[in-house]
């Protein structure tokens, strides 16, 4: 008995002395571990560094200063913002002198109002060209743009210019193309931000083009169309051909026939995707009463 006493005494400074030794093994492992973190973080603040220096070579040795956040980030924000805003009044304007049955081309505040909006529009393009780094393949892809954006109908009212009286009647379509851009551009916006499901996707797509094709046809065919007495009647037309059912109405100008063929070719692509939305809706539903995990 007394032996194993002594036994178990002198093991007992050998388990100290390896759990001393356990411990002294952590605390190095632990400071190892310390100066191997501090030792990566130095090493990508250098790499930072370099990346940082090599940029600034870049842009030396092509002779563009570095960006500042305003100008990358803060000024096309606002400039895209402002745009919208513009926009909105745009559509606004012209839906509401035809409302009205009025030439929204013969009221001098929406010609003042959309010279001002080709201004920003002219300001955007020249910012995102000088900003872009394919500044030739941005040209030409954003040329359509460019177009629209300038102002015909002031430059041609204020330097009196004479123009063939039917090159002038497709002149002033372009406010109407401009404030379909202006639509696209209000779409892109809210789908972007404020869409929360696909189908709710589709309807801002759907309806503002179904409204702007409306008013494209009504300022098309009100002069030459009986059928058309007002907006109303576009707007129906448009409706029932983007559905593709048809209208008893038909385009008698070349701008309106064009504009049939799109809406129908717009319909058989957007309808459908509503058919399968409301069937997985349904498909959904019936998997839930029925205890099973919807597909």
């Amino acid at each position: 008995m007394t032996t194993e006493t002594n036994q178990q005494t002198a093991a007992s400074p050998s388990a100290t002395e390896s759990q001393a030794t356990a411990a002294a093994a952590a605390q190095t492992a632990a400071a190892a571990a310390q100066t191997a973190a501090a030792a990566a973080r130095e090493a990508a603040a250098d790499v930072a560094k370099v990346a940082a220096t090599a940029q600034k070579a870049a842009a030396a040795a092509t002779g563009a200063p570095p960006r500042h956040p305003f100008w990358s980030q803060t000024l096309p924000h606002f400039v895209n913002i402002l745009s919208i805003i513009l926009s909105f009044g745009l559509i606004a304007f012209i839906s509401f002198d035809t409302f009205r049955g009025v030439d929204y081309l013969e009221n001098p505040l929406y010609m003042k109002y959309q010279f001002y909006v080709c201004i920003i529009f002219l300001i955007e393009y020249l910012y995102r060209f000088i900003t872009s780094e394919h500044k030739l393949r941005y040209f030409f892809f954003s040329l359509p743009f460019l177009l629209i954006a300038i102002p015909y109908l002031n430059i041609i009212e204020q330097y009196n210019i004479q123009v063939d009286h039917e090159l002038l009647r497709y002149i002033c379509f372009v406010p109407i193309v401009r404030g379909m851009v202006a639509q696209v551009m209000v779409v892109n916006y809210v789908s972007e931000n404020l869409a929360s499901t696909v189908f709710v996707s589709y309807l801002i797509v759907l309806v503002p083009f179904i409204y702007m094709s409306g008013l494209i046809f009504y300022v098309a065919e009100k002069a030459v169309n009986p059928a058309i007495e007002n907006f109303w009647n576009a707007l129906w037309w448009a409706g029932m051909n983007a559905s593709t059912v048809g209208c008893y109405i038909n385009p008698a100008t070349p701008i309106g026939k064009v504009l049939s063929l799109i809406l129908s070719l717009v319909g058989l692509i957007m309808f459908p995707l509503f058919t399968v939305y409301f069937g997985q809706m349904v498909t959904a539903y019936n998997n839930k009463l029925k205890g099973k995990p919807a597909q």
